[in-house]
């Protein structure tokens, strides 16, 4: 091994060990730890990022000097590494490592201050640190002294390598004009599924064994992961043999716990089944991109999870344990009523698949103002986020916990938004691709989710950390990425569940 790369390595090794640090320290400010500790987990977070930092412009002048000599590494694996490493390079050596660390230090600390304005319904006590960030990622696309179209294409393309608003502007132009139709078609439909049984109190002990059936189902294997609770449920992968999912169980709305589980479990399979040279050849979890993860953990808490087929196969065990909370709930019920279309609901995270898209239109809208007006005055951005709700969902929105806090994304930044709804479409593509190979409705209705997750494998996952997205769909079904196989799906799905012409 070249002995230039071999130093890169080191380094890595190095950053790697002290990434897991901070991901612990995460782990515990977004679960376990009392607000007077926040600060303190913070603090050390931002020290050992310092750290990486520090590492990774060490690696700089040594990724140069592989790049003059052209250099070839021995395999496909290091020859992706080396890739990622220097877009990496491209986008952070030319920002001045002060204002690197006074960019950790903003996101770090935001997480508490959203997390009490939350609490607090108060966005006038988040607002200044909203517009600190705003003014941060200005900062961080400035410095790298890139020419981009749009000021919001620096923060897509770390993301998402390859994609633009050209992409995506014309993508949620599609999204919206199939979707608001068909939802002001089913907001006058005649027939409404049934949805009265969805807010019944379910024990929060039944619901944490429910959720252990559901991961083990799915194929997540507890050896190598956990489940714990937080205010907003995310997942974090510490390695290859360490995935922790999150939820929040909440007594009067079961479902919400169930397809959260769904979701970030999808997130899990996906860590726990991607090839080991991703870890060994140091990779890591960043090499299989946001849309790519969110099109697996969609795919598992929508595409699969709430079609009838997978209803069918859980029902009996649903029904067992749930009998004196919803004993008189028929298989039927539960499928539609895990796809009622809530015309009232504020809330992306609560959101269905119908309307799920128009949460994303909605940031995507706000976060290309965000970065293109600097003299944005954000006083005014929360009735922003309210017309746009009552505009494409028609909702209003009742409060600033369920407006424009329920989310803790802009704590850390803006540009994440857009890869749930790419996610959608990605996954809404390869799942026409698996149900020709396996025939969806038989594998799934039997309960056969082990051939789901070995095709996933196979077809989905082993190429993930190799590829960039737009090659990787295109490779996993033959054409391009795409809003309209979602689009189409949607439109047939909904025009059956609520009985529409």
């Amino acid at each position: 091994m070249n002995d230039t790369y071999q130093k890169i390595i080191e380094n890595e090794k190095a950053m790697e060990w002290q990434s897991h640090a901070v991901k612990i320290l995460n782990f515990d400010l977004e679960t376990v730890a009392p607000e007077g500790g926040q600060a303190d987990d913070s603090e050390d977070m931002s020290r050992l990022q310092d750290n990486i930092i520090a590492l990774k412009r060490q690696n700089y002048p040594l990724l140069t000097a592989l790049r003059n000599e052209n250099y070839q590494a021995d395999n496909i694996w290091q020859r992706r590494l080396l890739t990622l490493l220097y877009r990496e390079q491209d986008q952070s050596e030319p920002i001045d490592p002060a204002l690197e660390s006074e960019a950790a230090h903003l996101f770090n600390e935001s997480y508490a201050v959203w997390l009490k304005a939350k609490q607090d319904n108060d966005y006038e006590a988040f607002r200044p640190q909203l517009e600190k960030i705003a003014t941060m990622e200005r900062k961080l696309i400035a410095a790298r002294k890139i020419s981009y179209a749009h000021p919001y294409d620096g923060l897509i393309g770390p993301y998402e390598y390859g994609f633009s608003t050209a992409d995506l502007d014309p993508f949620f132009d599609t999204l919206e004009r199939n979707i608001v139709p068909l939802l002001k078609k089913v907001s006058r439909a005649t027939y409404v599924p049934r949805h009265d049984f969805l807010n019944r109190k379910v024990p929060l002990a039944k619901q944490e064994e429910f959720t252990k059936k559901l991961l083990a189902f799915n194929g997540f294997d507890f050896k190598r992961g956990s489940i714990s609770t937080t205010e907003h449920p995310f997942t974090e992968q510490f390695g290859q043999n360490d995935v922790r999912i999150t939820t929040k169980y909440i007594e009067t709305a079961f479902v919400s716990n169930m397809y959260s589980v769904i979701h970030e479990g999808g997130h899990a399979l996906f860590g726990q089944n991607i090839p080991a040279e991703t870890f060994k050849e140091h990779l890591g979890e960043g090499s299989l991109s946001m849309a790519k993860h969110e099109s697996v953990s969609r795919f598992y808490e929508n595409l699969v999870g709430r079609s009838r087929p997978y209803i069918h196969a859980i029902y009996p065990w649903f029904h067992e344990l749930f009998q004196e909370e919803l004993g008189d709930i028929s298989e039927d019920d539960l499928y539609e009523g895990v796809n009622y279309v809530d015309l009232s609901n504020p809330v992306r995270t609560e959101a269905d698949e119908l309307t799920y898209s128009l949460h994303i239109v909605i940031r995507y809208r706000l976060e290309k103002e965000i970065m293109a007006n600097p003299a944005l005055d954000f006083r005014v951005l929360k009735q922003q986020w309210n017309d746009l709700y009552r505009d494409l969902l028609g909702v209003t929105v009742p409060s600033d916990r369920a407006g424009i806090l329920q989310d803790v994304h802009w704590a850390s930044g803006f540009g994440y938004f857009p890869t749930y709804a790419m996610g959608n479409a990605l996954g809404a593509s390869y799942i026409k691709v698996l149900d020709h190979d396996l025939n969806f409705d038989a594998v799934v209705g039997q309960g056969d989710m082990a051939k789901v997750l070995m095709w996933m494998r196979e077809h989905v996952f082993a190429s993930a950390p190799l590829k960039d997205t737009k090659d990787w769909i295109q490779d996993i079904t033959g054409h391009s990425f795409t809003a309209d196989d979602y689009a189409e799906y949607l439109t047939h799905k909904f025009t059956e569940l609520y009985h529409l012409d």
